[in-house]
């Protein structure tokens, strides 16, 4: 089971039964698309006979057998690949988010920069493309995937450096962008990004395992092909203001893809190579239901899908949550309400300590500090929340009330998107550590 190191102190404040009931729903969620559970059913080994999703391969045709991945939690997954393929493997490279990886017997887990690229994800990235040139025309490759990729494999495409790419990400994260649009422009700027390591992995067979942290909810990494363009990723930083924001050396090379010098990113059905959707945020939440019911509330799913600024976010579903305190609608308490998706904080330079899920339960504490019947759960579930190793907050009408007996306001907190700190303060910031998955974010809120 997924642990929350720090339970005890979460359930000893507040409403007491309703926290243990939501920590009780959010661990069932994420145990329902770690790697151990969802990796047996989509790939398996018989002899000679390897199934990936719906794809056979037969091993005995094989020579050798690499494993490339990246990701929070892409070793999780990579031990449970390993578990199936034996002695099989012949050699492979994971990147893992710096401070959450674990060794796996056969391969180099690298601790790779995240959310910002460093030097660890260069070499990283560098690997896996050494690993992806060695392979042939009759060994097979097997990709990993999962969120926070992007991030921990850093291979600069063009006059770009890794300088470049983290100044870059870096802007694109603080002025809140969309993940679909943060990734429209690294692409551009990648030797191996929207499917590029598909290419210098040819003529090899290729085989991918995903798990999705994205709300379009489809298949996505460095071996998937990519439909946006180098034109898409100038219009993004365009359509934020943020084309004086990044280096120089991008806005060219991406003007210069534009113009025919480079080459686009090959399209998603430039190859036929089979992707295993291993989990994704519909899964997490229908297991948070499922388990909500069990614990004999009327469960509602509003939406896996949720994007924007956590503030409003909050401010909307907080209303919906009195809405069935008042009205008993959309549902008749005792009800969970559930959502997925990812939201976003726009932040300054002289911004504090927080996340977006952190955010969200802060704003949710202040919407709802005048009802006792609401308690709210927001996280991450990777098991972190922005830049910060806190995975979100557990938040109830005490909240509020507690921060302003040790001299905290909530509301200044908001304003300096200093969530962490505060939530600390309280004994209302959920710590999980690494989970070994990532299907974007899961909110939560139990209404009595």
């Amino acid at each position: 089971m997924t642990t929350v190191r720090n339970r005890a102190a979460l359930t000893d404040h507040g409403n007491r039964e309703a926290r243990v009931h939501l920590l009780d729903v959010a661990t069932t969620a994420i145990d329902a698309v770690r790697p151990r559970r969802t990796v047996p059913a989509a790939v398996e080994r018989d002899g000679d006979r390897l199934r990936i999703g719906d794809r056979a391969f037969d091993l005995a045709a094989v020579d050798d057998v690499y494993l490339v991945g990246a990701g929070k939690g892409a070793a999780a997954v990579a031990a449970e690949l390993v578990a199936v393929l034996g002695d099989r493997l012949t050699d492979g490279t994971v990147a893992e988010k710096a401070g959450g990886e674990t060794p796996v017997d056969g391969l180099t887990v690298v601790g790779a920069g995240h959310p910002i690229p460093d030097e660890t994800s260069l070499r990283a990235g560098t690997r896996v493309l050494d690993v992806a040139d060695a392979a042939g025309p009759d060994d097979l490759v097997i990709a990993a995937i999962t969120g926070g990729a992007s991030a921990t494999l850093a291979a600069p495409a063009g006059d770009c450096s890794l300088a470049d790419l983290a100044a870059t990400t870096e802007t694109l994260l603080r002025a809140g962008l969309r993940i679909d649009e943060i990734n429209a422009v690294r692409k551009h700027c990648s030797t191996l990004k929207g499917g590029r390591l598909a290419r210098r992995a040819a003529p090899a067979a290729l085989a991918t395992v995903v798990v999705v942290d994205e709300v379009a909810g489809d298949p996505w990494g460095p071996t998937v092909g990519d439909d946006t363009t180098f034109a898409d990723a100038l219009a993004v930083l365009d359509r934020h203001d943020l084309t004086d924001a990044v280096p120089p050396a991008v806005v060219d090379h991406l003007r210069r893809g534009e113009a025919g010098a480079h080459p686009e990113t090959p399209p998603r059905a430039a190859r036929d190579a089979p992707v295993a959707v291993l989990a994704g945020p519909t899964d997490a939440v229908e297991a948070a239901r499922d388990r909500a019911a069990e614990l004999g509330y009327d469960p509602l799913i509003l939406s896996s899908t949720v994007e924007g600024e956590s503030r409003d976010v909050a401010t909307c579903l907080a209303a919906v949550a009195r809405e069935a305190s008042t009205h008993g609608r959309p549902v008749d308490p005792p009800c969970v309400l559930l959502s997925g998706g990812e939201t976003t904080v726009r932040v300054g330079s002289d911004a504090g300590e927080g996340g977006p899920n952190q955010e969200f339960a802060l704003q949710s504490a202040v919407a709802l500090a005048d009802d006792p019947s609401i308690t709210t759960l927001a996280l991450g579930t990777d098991g972190t929340d922005g830049p910060t190793d806190v995975a979100g907050g557990l938040v109830d009408q005490t909240t509020v009330s507690r921060l302003a007996a040790a001299g905290l306001d909530a509301e200044a907190h908001l304003r300096r998107h200093d969530s962490t700190a505060a939530l600390r303060a309280v004994g209302d910031a959920v710590e999980t550590g690494s989970t070994g998955t990532n299907v974007m974010d899961l909110r939560l809120t139990l209404v009595e």
